[in-house]
This record gives C-alpha cells, structure tokens and sequence, in this order.
C-alpha cells in the first residue's frame, strides 16, 4: 500500500454511500373529521360506576335532588318543560341531572354531596 491516506479516503467514501438512508414516500392513514364518540361509562374514572335508576312510574327518571334542581330551573327563567329534573347519570356520590325548558332549552346540573350547580 502506497498512501495509507488514500486507502482510508476510499474506505470512508464507500462506507458513505453504503450507509445512506432508503428514502420513501410516506402517506399518511385518511383521518375522520368527527371525534369518535365516548360513552359514559369510558369518562369515568376506574374507581366510579354508572349505577342504573329504575324507571318512576310517571316515565321520567327522578332522583334525590330533582326538585332542588327544577327550582334552580326555575330562578335562571328555565320553566321546566315537564315537572321535575331528569337524572341522566349517578355515580357514588355524583348525581347528573337535565332540566329540558319550555323555550327549548336543555339546562345540565351536578350534584355533589347534595350541592347541586349549573354546569352550562
């Protein structure tokens, strides 16, 4: 070997063009624009459960608290379109209720521990 420099130019220059990268195109999964939707029970954190009312008699679902709800309705000048609070969601100590107005509206209040606020 004549010029050791010049044999370890053409090693590094071989070493090189062997170690450059395989370039392809990359297109990406089509995407929905809507989000998936998730249910109750997947929003819930592990240590809380969805524990099922049964029906009242009059068809609407009642709970603890849904005359104190209807009267907070009631002084935002939401006139409940049916008597009382729809209890939509209940969980250990959380009651979810709806309140659907006569003008339309639906009005969404949480109860924790027997205080209850708008959540809307």
């Amino acid at each position: 070997m004549k010029n050791p420099l010049l044999f370890l130019a053409a090693i590094l220059l071989a070493g090189c063009s062997a170690l450059q990268p395989n370039v392809r195109s990359y297109t990406p999964p089509q995407r929905s624009s809507a989000p998936a939707p998730v249910s109750l029970s997947e929003s819930l954190s592990p240590s809380e459960q969805v524990i099922d009312v049964p029906q009242q008699s009059s068809g609407r679902k009642g709970g603890e608290l849904s005359d104190t709800v209807e009267r907070m309705a009631r002084k935002t000048a939401c006139l409940p379109a049916q008597p009382g609070a729809t209890l939509i969601a209940k969980t250990g100590a959380v009651e979810t209720y709806q309140v659907s107005c006569q003008d339309g509206q639906q009005q969404l209040y949480k109860c924790e521990q027997r205080q209850c606020r708008m959540m809307n």
